[in-house]
């Protein structure tokens, strides 16, 4: 019955009983006027409520968390009324967490009382932990630095990559057993979990003379070698290079030897250029870098130093030029290279946006400046993939014309090549991993993957490779990155299939590879991984003394933890040969990290203790296990440490679970809706 109250009406009809008698509509009794219209009184329906059945065990454990909580609050919040105003806005529907009245009672890390939402600089902030609607649209990373504060790391980071790792390992390993005794200190990976290691909070201002120079002579040898170490080819290299600067090949017109004390430093602002790329230098060999005018321990610093004192501050846009542009973007180099990329983010930023200002991106330079635009954008969309951030400009801003070749620069090809590359890097960041369902997700990567593969058919002669290898730096780089780009497009995919491993040895299930989803997509992560390894190989010879650039380490060292990963989920279907050749690359790849950190590099010894604890972790999850304690360390000690896991080899008993029901249904999760027993 439906009644006519003016502006008043039931939100909700109440539910038909279902044991009334039904009567014809034509003996119905109406009600001419309804009682709460005669009576003046508002219409007003019972409120329904959702009722829900969960299993008793369930209803005492969330009970028992309740208490838990209740009890640390009252630690926090010593006022029984403040308490209470807590728990009433918690219990409201209306609460959010922007309106959270925990954003004025929490105590930060250093036992201080936050009173108010913005945090002033130099305190430590809140690592709130997302919601699970949050971890599907948004699975990206709040890490803490080594001083407590919060970096957000994308989906796309490595780091993000590598603490979902962590997290899946600290919850298996518990049923693991660690039976022989090992030299690797495994704790260190698993206590690691929601940190980060940069160096950006250490100061880079020195009390330098910004005008010195080292002698002409010096600058010359120097700046030639510069070009090989940042993929400028200098017209030396078929493909010219993959970026381009500014012109390396010229001396700096320098300030006077006695400047006045009132000199007006924008006059040689240009200077600002030669010490970014000096400062470069200085990261590129391990021969004698150019020498110094200042005594410090770090020849580098300096030279960066006296080009962030040139260029000033980067939001003053007085008389800005693209030459400025391209110092800002030589500095954003640098600071990717010092393990900085947070400060490397902020700076070619600032680059883009002050060419954006020029009208670059609209096509108002010349051949130069367009070259310095697309390198400025070809390692801004670089560093959005590296931490998973929102590039600076969108695809859809840009109507400048890709370069084309000059006599007076090196070829073009290697730079077109990679600012299609760097699209394509752009799609995966924006697309691959912001599906908001699972299924949308696992879909993602086959766009990627087409758009990749096009990319590499459609190369000029002087880019490609030639049974898999080139003798020019360059290309082999960008087919690097090509690489990794296949990695990071798939890895969602290939995360889910080594936790659907670890599940499945962990709970007595066998899954044949023919079982697994997207099988194909998860031999082509491999196949990348295994063909960056070669190149990496290959790079190496052809460097010579140089230094191996940061991103060709990034691209070594994710190869070789999907290889460190690959015995999970291809658990028989390795041949012996390969099980070898995967362990020489891993191998290998700790060989260049310790190699990078003799060189200066400050993450090279983190990044290799990581691969060896990640190897040793997986290698416990794949240990024969017996509830016999003297026969399992029996079993294991006959087994190397780096012993491959061999095709055919007899498939291990499972671990025990325990009567863990939270592992026991974190488990059922990782084994995914094709579990048949989950299903039934």
């Amino acid at each position: 019955m439906q009644l006519d109250h003016g502006d008043r009406r039931p939100s909700q009809r109440l539910p038909v009983n279902p044991r009334r008698h039904k009567v014809a509509p034509e003996h119905r009794k109406r009600v001419a006027t309804a009682q709460c219209a005669t009576t003046a009184r508002d219409c007003v329906y019972p409120t329904l409520v959702e009722k829900i059945s969960v299993p008793r065990a369930e209803l005492d454990d969330l009970r028992k968390k309740i208490e838990v909580y209740e009890k640390a609050l009252q630690d926090v919040v010593a006022d029984p009324t403040r308490r209470q105003e807590i728990l009433h806005h918690a219990a409201s529907p209306e609460s959010s967490s922007s309106t959270s009245p925990f954003a004025s009672t929490i105590p930060s890390a250093n036992g201080a009382t936050n009173t108010s939402h913005s945090q002033p600089s130099g305190t430590s902030s809140i690592k709130t932990e997302p919601t699970e609607d949050d971890q599907l649209l948004s699975p990206g990373r709040l890490l803490q630095d080594a001083e407590g504060m919060g970096r957000y790391m994308g989906e796309t980071a490595g780091a993000t990559f590598l603490d979902h790792l962590k997290e899946l390992m600290g919850a298996a390993l518990p049923t693991s057993p660690q039976d022989r005794p090992t030299t690797v200190d495994q704790s260190n990976f698993l206590s690691s979990l929601g940190n980060y290691t940069v160096d950006d909070q250490r100061p880079l201002n020195h009390a330098v003379n910004p005008l010195w120079l080292p002698p002409d002579s010096t600058i010359s040898v120097v700046l030639s070698e510069l070009r090989h170490f940042i993929q400028d080819g200098g017209g030396q290299w078929p493909s010219g290079g993959i970026y381009w600067w500014g012109d390396l090949g010229s001396i700096p017109v320098r300030a006077p030897a006695s400047p006045s004390p009132d000199i007006d430093l924008s006059a040689y602002r240009h200077l600002a250029f030669y010490h970014a790329a000096l400062a470069v230098a200085c990261q590129s060999t391990t021969t004698q870098p150019p020498p110094s005018s200042d005594s410090h321990p770090s020849l580098s610093e300096p030279y960066y130093a006296r080009a962030a004192m040139l260029l000033g501050n980067p939001l003053e846009i007085k008389r800005r030029t693209i030459g400025d542009v391209a110092s800002l973007a030589m500095m954003s180099f640098y600071l990717v290279e010092t393990n900085r990329p947070d400060a490397a983010y902020m700076y070619v930023t600032a680059a883009m946006h002050i060419s954006i200002m020029l009208g670059a991106h609209r096509g108002w330079v010349d051949e130069r400046g367009k070259r310095v635009f697309w390198s400025v954008y070809c390692l801004d969309r670089w560093l959005s993939c590296l931490t998973g951030r929102p590039p600076t400009i969108t695809d859809e801003a840009i109507q400048l014309p890709l370069p084309v070749d000059d006599p007076s620069m090196p070829p073009a090809a290697g730079l077109r090549a990679h600012v299609e590359l760097s699209r394509i890097s752009g799609h995966v960041v924006g697309n691959t991993y912001h599906g908001g369902k699972i299924e949308a997700i696992t879909r993602q990567p086959d766009n990627a993957i087409w758009m990749l593969e096009q990319w590499q058919s459609a190369l000029p002669a002087s880019v490609q490779l030639t049974e898999g290898l080139s003798n020019d730096p360059a290309s082999c780089l960008l087919h690097m990155r090509y690489n990794q780009l296949l990695i990071v497009a798939i890895r969602p995919l290939f995360l889910s299939a080594v936790k659907r491993a670890v599940a499945d040895r962990l709970m007595a299930q066998t899954t044949s590879v023919d079982d697994i989803p997207q099988i194909e997509h998860l031999k082509c992560c491999i196949a990348a991984a295994v063909r960056n390894m070669a190149l990496a190989r290959h790079l190496s010879t052809l460097n010579g003394h140089r230094k191996t650039l940061h991103a060709g380490l990034h691209f070594v060292f994710h190869a070789a933890v999907c290889l460190i990963l690959r015995p999970l989920v291809f658990r028989k279907e390795s041949s012996q040969e390969d099980a070898i050749a995967a362990m020489n690359d891993v191998n290998f790849s700790v060989e260049k990290m310790l190699e990078a950190s003799s060189k200066g590099n400050t993450d090279g010894q983190s990044c290799a203790d990581t691969l060896q604890e990640l190897q040793r972790l997986v290698e416990r999850l794949l240990a024969p296990f017996s509830r016999d304690p003297m026969l399992s360390m029996e079993t294991s000690s006959s087994v190397p440490p780096m012993t491959p896991h061999l095709v055919g080899s007899q498939e291990p008993p499972p671990m025990p679970i325990g009567d863990d029901p939270i592992l026991y249904d974190e488990l059922v999760t990782w084994m995914g809706d094709d579990w048949p027993i989950y299903n039934n």
